[in-house]
Order: structure tokens, then sequence, then C-alpha cells
């Protein structure tokens, strides 16, 4: 029982001991105090900076400082400086880093005070409870950094904040800046605050700084309170905060820092009329943005300005912008943009990954200078590109700009390849141009003429198949067409009435070819019954048709190609009545191939001789007059040459041959 009641005094002593109040005078207070383990002090009367330094050095357990019985008077000593290497501290301020890192987890500071010294309570990871004297009104850079602090309330007096004064509080989630005189929220000003979610700012803050409420990720809530009168927001000002709210309109904003509202939650941005500037990538992946409306005068789209955002207006229409800098809309679901006739430069990948962009158009007369890789990703193929009509030729041949659909503002609006205008661009259309060139239809005649180059032909299907498919570099306006050497052909033959002969169309091409098109004339007496496709265009679809009395046009085509080389492209199917005489000739002409990339190869025209047996059909080859001869057919093309008579005709097929300088047939 002694022993409990002796720890039980020894406790009441100690406690007694931890807690302790004395009147002080300027520089005197490490005398007034002989037990540095106390936690609670209590100071009244004078103190200086030696006073203040005693306890930042000596009194290391301590928790509860009450000032508010103090008066805080200047020293200077230029022969022995004390905090920060200063000499001279000022009255009613409590020095820079006097509490630095210290455990104390509530003070209350003289009611004189009129600043708080930089860094002072800095690093006070205890420090939940703390009063601003009334009519403080300087608060230093970091004075209260990395504090506890829950709530601030800024008192109306103060006129100066330092940079990051409140910075990396993490338990404050709310804070009131409503001074009565102007003032600029600084740099770094509550910087990593990550509990922020409540701000109120009033109308005599003039200016955010750089970084000032970077990484507050719980900004819910920014409150203008009577209007504000902000002209400056600074470098990555709310860089990865959650503020959403930032009325710009109500601003007069005139500058806005590069990446400040990056990564934000900031749903729109309409830029005041009076704004000169908006920074590389002011709203960078800020992915709730849906709308930015710039001021009429804007000249720039700033580098990495909009960059993975949502915003779908369009952001240039109305402006004078000069200058697009690389990545500046990258990534955005914008569908229709308007480039004013000021635009000169568009910088690297600016509008890389635009994949919902439908319409483009640009006003400018000269066109614009493009960086690297403007549309990667971008299937310009498929998107029109509305230019003025004085500019047309310049932007068809332009590096990236002619990979679009390009069109002349005098031109009748429509959708590129729409030749059916049902609003899109689909195998329909692809039905539309072949049933027209097959004769079947006289429908959409004007749309037909897809590459405009001034008639219908199978050049019109192979740009409709580009468009679908979204091939870079290929559908455009009026492609190249001239004369081929390529070449198609056909053996002559002999038929008699009532009977059919397989007439093989050839073809040698050193091109690959995405559709072919020709027009076979027949004499009188012979029809075609059907054309059938052979291994070159089995995977094409093909079509024939008498487009007028007595010529048939055949049509081939696909998103795949007809190799370059030489062999049988299809088989037609020939019939012979009673009204067929002989020694007549087939005429092919009209022969159009086109590329896969629309250019179009005008192959020169063919004709083919047709008897009949009557007369010839007793002509033999002499086997007795053996040696070396040459084999031609009847167009005159040298089939085999200095081969021995008796093998001539050996593997030809049926029909007439000139053998030695002798017309020859083949049954």
């Amino acid at each position: 029982m002694k022993k409990i009641l002796l720890s039980i005094a020894l406790l009441i002593s100690a406690t007694a001991s931890w807690a302790l109040e004395v009147e002080c005078t300027p520089g005197n207070l490490a005398n007034l105090i002989d037990d540095t383990s106390i936690t609670s002090l209590t100071v009244t009367g004078q103190m200086d900076a030696r006073d203040f330094m005693f306890i930042y050095n000596d009194l290391d357990a301590l928790t509860i400082v009450d000032l508010s019985g103090a008066t805080i008077v200047g020293y200077s000593n230029h022969t022995q400086p004390l905090f920060n290497n200063e000499v001279d501290y000022p009255e009613n301020c409590i020095p820079p880093m006097s509490f630095f890192g210290k455990r104390i987890t509530e003070i209350t500071l003289p009611a004189g005070t009129r600043a708080i010294g930089m860094a002072a309570f800095a690093g006070c990871n205890q420090l939940t409870n703390f009063t601003f004297p009334e009519g403080i009104d300087s608060i230093a850079a970091y004075a209260f950094s990395g504090a506890k602090i829950s709530r601030l309330y800024l008192p109306a007096s103060v006129k100066f904040m330092g940079k990051g004064a409140f910075s990396n509080i993490t338990t404050l989630s709310l804070a009131t800046i409503t001074p009565d005189s102007p003032m600029e929220i600084p740099s770094c000003a509550f910087e990593g605050c990550t509990s922020l979610n409540n701000v109120t700012i009033g109308p005599n803050v003039t200016a955010i700084g750089d970084r000032a409420f970077k990484g507050t990720s719980r900004i819910y809530n920014f409150v203008f309170s009577n209007g504000n009168n902000i002209t400056h927001i600074g470098k990555e000002a709310f860089l990865g905060s959650r503020i959403s709210n930032f009325n710009f309109e109500a601003t007069n904003i005139t500058d806005i820092g590069d990446w400040a509202f990056a990564q934000s939650k900031q749903v729109s941005a309409t830029i005041p009329a009076n704004n000169s500037h908006v920074g590389k990538g002011a709203f960078y992946y800020a992915t709730e943005l849906t709308s930015y409306v710039p001021n009429a005068a804007c000249d720039t789209i700033a580098e990495f300005l909009l960059a993975g955002t949502a915003v779908s207006n369009n952001v240039t229409e109305n402006t004078q912008v000069q200058h697009i800098g690389k990545y500046a809309l990258y990534n955005t679901p914008i569908t229709t943009l308007t480039l004013p006739s000021t635009t000169a430069y568009i910088g690297d990948q600016a509008m890389a990954g635009m994949i919902d962009l439908q319409e483009l158009t640009s006003k400018a007369i000269e066109v614009p200078e493009l960086g690297e890789e403007v549309w990667l990703g971008v299937k310009q193929a498929t998107i029109p590109l509305k230019v003025p009509q004085d500019s047309y030729e310049a932007y068809s041949t332009a590096d990236q700009w002619s990979r679009f659909l390009v069109w002349s503002e005098e031109e009748p609006h429509g959708i590129f390849g729409d030749v059916n205008q049902d609003g899109y661009v689909s195998a329909s259309d692809v039905t539309c141009v072949y049933d027209i060139l097959l004769g079947n239809s006289t429908d959409f005649m004007d749309t037909a003429d897809v590459n405009g180059d001034g008639v219908v032909t199978a050049a019109d299907i192979t740009c409709i198949y580009n468009i679908l498919l979204g091939n870079e570099n290929v559908p455009g306006r009026n492609k190249k067409t001239f004369d081929s050497n390529d070449i198609i052909f056909a053996d002559g033959f002999v038929i008699e009435a009532g009977k059919t002969h397989t007439m093989d169309i050839e073809m040698r091409n050193s091109a690959q070819f995405a559709a072919l098109q020709l027009d076979i004339t027949m004499p009188q007496g012979l029809t075609i019954n059907n054309v059938t496709a052979t291994s070159r265009t089995s995977n094409m679809a093909m079509g024939f048709n008498e487009i007028e009395p007595g010529k048939w046009r055949i049509l081939v085509h696909s998103a795949t190609t007809i190799n370059g080389n030489k062999g049988t492209l299809f088989n037609i199917t020939v019939k012979a009545d009673d009204y067929f005489t002989g020694n007549e000739t087939i005429s092919i002409d009209n022969i159009i191939a086109v590329e896969p990339t629309e250019l179009v190869h005008e192959i020169g025209d063919v004709d083919v001789e047709v008897g009949t047996t009557t007369g010839v059909k007793d002509i033999n080859i002499d086997t007795a007059d053996n040696g070396p001869v040459d084999v031609y057919n009847v167009n005159g093309q040298l089939l085999r040459q200095n081969i021995e008579r008796s093998e001539a005709t050996t593997g030809l097929p049926s029909g007439i041959y000139i053998v030695g300088g002798k017309k020859v047939i083949v049954k």
C-alpha cells in the first residue's frame, strides 16, 4: 500500500512539473524554466526571438502552448543570427521556424500578432487546433506546411500569404479565403492537401499561383463568394485536383498557365473575352471536360491543350486561330472541326486519335503547314475535307491533306461516296453504280460519279470500296487517267449456226487491278449466253448485261485485286443463230482497269475475228512439209516461234491460226 501511495505522489509531482506558467521579460525565458520536459507552457509578459529559440532548441516535450497573455517585441543582433540566419526580428511576429517540427497539438498566439514567419509551424504534424489572432495580416511561406489542422478560416485582415503556406496538410478539408484587401493565393499554397473538398474564394482574391491547388484530389466545391476579380491562374494550379465547377465566364482572367487544370475534373470552360493566353496542356486529360469555348480573338491552341479530354464541340470555329500546337486535340471525340482562314500551322499529332471526326473544313486559302502524323489513327479516307474552291488543287496534292475526301466549297454538300443519298456510304452505293454501269438503272446518275472525273466507271466502285475500307491515300477527286501498256486479248474462232463457243478473255497486266469493265459489241447473229469467272477473278463480283442491242458490258470488281500476270480473266459463251453469216468482227472497247489507288488505265481496243466452218473445214496442216514455222492468231499476235510444223497447233484451243503463212483451223 505504501508503494502505491508513493507512486501516486510521484505521478502528481511529475504532472505538476509538466505544466508551467511563467511571466517573461525579453530574452529571459530560458532562465525561468528548470525542467525542459514540460508538456504545457503558458507565457505572459514580453518575449522576443531569443525566447522562441529556446523553445525550439530545448522544449522537445511541449504539446500545449498559450501565448495569449504575452507580447512579442522586436529583436536584432547583427553578430549572432538566430533563425534562418536572420538578424532582425520585428515585433508582433512569430519568428521563422520557431516551432518547426515540434509536437505541439495546440497553440494560442499573442492577441497582437500581425505576422507568422516562414515555416514557423511547418512539420507540426500533431497541430490540430489553431486560431488566428484578429488583425493578423501576413502569413509567410510554408508557415503551416505539413500541419494537421482540418478547417481553415483565413482572417479577412490577411493581405499576404507566402508560397506553400498551407501545403501538404492532408487533414485539411475546408478553406475559406475572403480577404478585405486584394491578395493573391500564392504558388503551392494548398498543394498536396489531399482531403480538401470545399474552397470558398472572396472577391478580393486577384490571382491563383503556380501549383496552388495541385494534387487536391477531393475538391468538389470551388465557390466564388460575391463574384471575383481573378486575373491570373498559374502553372499547374489545379493539376490533378477534383475541381469541377470553376466558372471562367465569371472571372476577369487574362492568363491561364501551363497544365493549370490538367487531369482535373473540370467539366466545361468558356474562356473570357479579355483572356490573352491559355497555356500548354492547360486541360490535358481533364477527362470530364466536354466543352471548351475559346474567345473570338484566340490565335493559338496550345500544345497538349485538350488532349485526352471529352471535348466534342467545334473548338476552332469563329476564332482567329493561327497555330495549333502538337497533341493539342489528341484523342478528343470532336466530330466536326472548322479551321479559320487564319490557320497557318498544325503541329505533330495535333489531331491524332480523333476517331469520331466526321467532317473537316479548312477556310485557309493557303494550305496550312503540318507537323508529323497530324491525323495519326484517323481514317482520313472516309472524312470529307471542305476547302476554298481556289485551293482545291493545293489541298488535293498536299502531304497528309490529300488523304481526306477533298471537296471545294462550291460543290453541293453531301457525303462523299453516298451515291443513293441515304446519309451513309455502304454496299448499297456500290450496287447503285453497278446497276448504272450495267444499264439496269438511271437513278442517282448525278452522284454516281464519285471520283468526279466526269464519267461513271468502275473507278467509282473502287472509290467506294476504299471509303468503306478506310484505306489511306486513296479516295480522292479526279484521279489520273492514262493510256496503259497492259493488254486485253482474245483469239479468233469459227462457229456454226446453232452452236456455242467459249471465248477466253485474257489479260496481260503489270499493275494490280481492283476493278475492270469492258464493252463487247457482237455482230448480227451472235449473242452472249453467259460469262463465267476463272481463278484470276473467282473472288470478285461479276456482272454482265446487254446495255443496248448487240452490245454487252462486263464488270468485275472487288476489294481484292487482279494480280499482275497473264492468263484468262473470264470465259464468254457465245452462241450463233441462223443470221450469222461468218467473217465478222467482235469489238471489245471501253476497256477500263482501275488500281486499288483508283488510278485508271485506259486499255486499247481489241477486235476478234469470227468465221464459219464453211469453206475452211478442209484446211489441214500439210504434215509432209515439215520444218520450223511461226504460229500467229488472227490478230497477228505471235504465239509460237520456230516450232516444228507437226507440233505447231498441238494444245491450242479451237480457232483459226496462221501457221507458216497459211490459215489453219483447229477444231
